[in-house]
């Protein structure tokens, strides 16, 4: 809730400088810059991009509030456990694991794993998904990158507009400073927007979804060691060290799994 607080706390400093100068609230508010800087930015990004990934991308401003985040501890130990299953009577007894998963992805590896995918191609198939939802995960962020790119140069566009006015209103010198002043507040809308808002969670969103790249990185790397039967004390210590935010102190079931004689044939 704090990142999305944040989103408009640039806008909220300049509110507060304008104020601490003295220049009315009033002053910055126009209803005619805002239409052309908001609508004709997220017009060229539906030009762009199509009804559904702008869609897409508003509701990706959620993720500000609520980041979307794999437990890779819970996943390490659901992995270890699915290996003990699979070793000890057949990879056909995960087939009733599978309705429980709830994340799409895991359900398709561990659908693979019952499925005895051919190791030569499991990796790959993996993959290729693991690419497409990143892809797909990655676009809000494309989207807001783009309309802070169009909305400045709308900004101005909206300006000279609004000059184009005060120009055919020169019989009117009285009204010349304020027409100047209000045409201006379309670039001021724009490169705002751009660069307080638009860009910043452009940027957030994007290493969002990287981390979220990162931890399927290590969804693929247990289906994999799974598919290659691998007992569970190895999965666990292969996978763990992929969590730098974890400690790497081992846990009692671990020590004692690597006492030899058929220990690790318990995990």
């Amino acid at each position: 809730m704090i990142n999305l607080a944040t989103l408009f706390l640039g806008i909220l400093v300049i509110v507060g400088g304008a104020v601490t100068d003295h220049v009315p609230l009033s002053s910055l508010l126009n209803l005619t810059a805002f239409i052309i800087v908001m609508c004709g930015s997220f017009s060229a990004c539906l030009l762009q991009f199509g009804f559904r990934k702008i869609v897409k991308a508003l509701k990706a401003v959620m993720w500000l509030a609520k980041p979307p985040k794999l437990d890779l501890a819970a996943f390490i130990d659901q992995v270890a456990d699915w290996s003990a299953k699979a070793r000890s009577a057949g990879t056909l007894v995960l087939e009733q694991e599978i309705p429980d998963v709830e994340d799409a992805f895991q359900r398709q590896g561990l659908q693979m794993i019952v499925d005895n995918t051919p190791p030569d191609d499991f990796a790959a198939m993996l993959n290729i998904a693991a690419e497409q939802i990143d892809n797909e995960q990655e676009q809000p962020a494309h989207v807001w990158e783009a309309v802070g790119g169009y909305s400045p140069t709308i900004g101005v566009m909206g300006a000279v507009l609004g000059l184009i006015h005060v120009m055919m209103r020169l019989d009117h010198p009285s009204e010349l400073g304020e027409g100047i002043a209000t045409a201006f507040i379309a670039t001021i809308y724009g490169v705002g927007f751009a660069n307080l808002i638009a860009l910043p969670l452009g940027a957030r969103l994007k290493s969002i979804a990287k981390d979220l790249e990162r931890e399927r990185m290590v969804v693929i790397q247990g289906f994999i060691l799974l598919a290659e039967g691998k007992p569970g004390i190895i999965i666990r210590q292969t996978l763990k060290n992929y969590l730098h935010d974890e400690p790497k102190a081992k846990n009692p079931e671990d020590e004692d799994d690597t006492v030899p004689n058929g220990a690790s044939q318990a995990a």
